[in-house]
């Protein structure tokens, strides 16, 4: 053992003198890692929803998979499905006629749940399997799919702890991957070891993709009908809670439930920021029962990519330095059913930053920073506020709703954004924008490392930067307006600046606290839409420091000052 190090040399000379005694003296034990325990308390429990699901498809867009496939393999019960909620409350008494033509009159509900999808309500799953079109594993993978925490040294991957694959634990206790020539499959010995055994597969079930196999160590119910209830006014619609589970009466067995429509849900976001991946598909006992895909139109000539150096000379930022920009469409469409058109915007930055402060990051993660990262923004274009595409934001039962970063709270437009680390955490950005770059995330991937003194570092510096684009952004909007103000009502002009009012964010409400630090950081004033004088029918662009605000509609109707509608 190395006695003196550049850590040692930091103690003080009575502690240096203790633990160089004790370890020269004392008697030697190795600590030992019980693995079950280690995967079943920790690596295997997370408090997201999908988590295996999210890690198995991160792992297959750093595999450049284009395509990705749940396989679900269910068989029918004879079960007696108890939902305790519904029994208490009663609240259904009467209004089945009701719901019943509710869901057969709702056509866009019609074509979303498929008609196969009924008759797998409340079957149980027996197994999971995942499979993906990316590379291969090779050597140096499935050497790290087996060792705790080794994780992806590529710098341009997302994964960084090496832990995440072990969630496919709380689904299965002898999970299997198939991928090219070879299958590995774990085993438990002694009750507490892991080992692993890999075999390489005949020539005729060989392939060029990679399949996760996952017998189900507890029956799931899969729950493929909508829950309605009624709200205050008397209206039907779904229900937003989530049950987790159900009770068969038969058994008494509590069932752990795998909500079909939240997974839909969940996968819709899940190509929100994906690099490779352009398809998601559901299969049920090998029938296809969704498909969502996404496309990607450049638009080479824009009103973004000429300035964004510009904000390099006017940018406090310490080592983040904006290069080039690229704006695309991107269109989600759900198979058989309906479509949304998004903005895309792709900021490429480089890095600089002082050695000593990289092998700071460097000794936290075990692997390198990127030299280059990339900012990515996906928020509404103004045709989101058009008749066709305004109807998805507006109703209940659209799946397609969820992957706008806007929500509509009674007659009001509020952000509703959120930041994506490789899929989506739980954090919000406090904006009507959803984010996405090289945020370094707590070992769950759900908030951002604040807390680390060198991370942190990083983080608070690179939402700054994603603020001053956020800026940019409004910036460009706003002059792209001008010459529209005249032929746009003021409802619209409203809706299109929604996504850029500021809310807090949660859970952690520093994230939106330093966007609106970058957002405010340029000396340049921001131009904001006002009729200059009450009888003006357009609006002008001025200063905001010339604008002014007023809550008293009299007031308004007569006063000679530019104000803010």
């Amino acid at each position: 053992i190395s006695k003196i190090n550049s850590n040692e040399s930091k103690m003080s000379k009575d502690s240096r003198d203790l633990w160089s005694k004790v370890v020269e003296e004392g008697i030697e034990d190795r600590v030992e890692v019980n693995q079950r325990m280690l995967i079943d308390k920790m690596l295997a429990r997370y408090s997201s929803d999908f988590v295996v699901l999210r890690e198995l498809i991160q792992n297959s867009d750093d595999a450049q998979s284009t395509s990705f496939t749940l396989q679900i393999f269910c068989e029918k019960t004879n079960c007696q499905i108890v939902d305790e909620e519904e029994n208490h409350r009663n609240l259904f008494e009467n209004l089945g006629n009701s719901i019943r033509n509710y869901l057969t009159t709702n056509s866009e509900h019609v074509n979303e749940e498929n008609q196969l999808e009924s008759e797998y309500h409340h079957c149980l799953i027996s197994e999971i399997r995942t499979k993906n079109n990316g590379k291969v594993f090779n050597e140096d993978d499935w050497k790290r799919v087996i060792t705790i925490a080794e994780g992806n040294t590529n710098v341009d991957a997302i994964g960084q702890f090496g832990v995440g694959f072990f969630s496919v634990f709380s689904y299965s206790e002898k999970p299997m991957i198939k991928s090219g020539k070879h299958c590995l499959a774990f085993a438990w010995q002694n009750g507490k070891s892991l080992t692993t055994f890999r075999k390489e597969l005949p020539e005729n079930d060989q392939s060029t993709s990679t399949a996760i196999l996952l017998p189900m160590k507890n029956s799931f119910l899969l729950e493929t009908k909508i829950n309605v209830q009624m709200n205050k006014k008397g209206h039907i619609s779904s229900t937003n809670r989530s049950k987790k589970s159900k009770r068969n009466a038969i058994t008494n067995e509590i069932l752990p439930i795998l909500n079909l429509n939240e997974l839909k849900t969940y996968l819709i976001k899940v190509l929100s920021f994906t690099k490779y991946l352009n398809e998601l598909i559901i299969e049920i006992n090998q029938q296809i029962i969704f498909k969502i895909t996404k496309t990607i139109e450049i638009i080479p000539q824009n009103r973004f990519s000429s300035n964004i150096q510009r904000l390099n000379t006017n940018s406090n930022h310490q080592f983040i330095f904006f290069n080039s920009l690229i704006q695309t469409k991107q269109t989600f469409s759900i198979e058989n059913s309906s479509s949304i058109t998004l903005n895309h915007l792709d900021v490429e930055a480089k890095i600089r930053m002082e050695k000593s402060f990289q092998t700071q990051i460097e000794n936290v993660l075990k692997k390198s920073l990127p030299s280059t990262i990339h900012l990515l923004f996906l928020f509404p274009s103004t045709q989101i506020f058009e008749e066709e595409q305004w109807k998805l934001l507006k109703d209940r039962n659209s799946l397609l709703k969820h992957l706008i970063p806007l929500k509509l709270n009674e007659k009001e437009i509020l952000p509703d954004g959120q930041i994506f680390i490789g899929l989506a955490t739980h954090q919000s950005t406090g904006i009507g924008m959803h984010l996405s770059s090289h945020l370094i995330p707590t070992i769950e991937r759900e908030n951002l490392d604040l807390q680390d003194p060198f991370i942190s570092i990083w983080n608070e510096q690179l939402l700054i930067s994603i603020g001053q684009i956020i800026r940019f952004i409004y910036d460009q909007t706003i002059l792209h307006l001008v010459n529209q103000l005249e032929n746009q009502s003021i409802q619209l002009i409203h809706s299109i600046l929604s996504p850029y009012a500021f809310i807090q964010s949660s859970p952690n409400k520093d994230i939106g606290r330093i966007l609106v630090e970058g957002f405010f950081s340029s000396d340049k004033d921001i131009l904001v839409p006002v009729r200059r004088c009450p009888t003006d029918k357009h609006l002008s662009l001025i200063p905001s420091s010339e604008a002014y605000l007023i809550r008293n509609d009299r007031l308004e109707k007569f006063l000679p000052i530019p104000l803010v509608p």
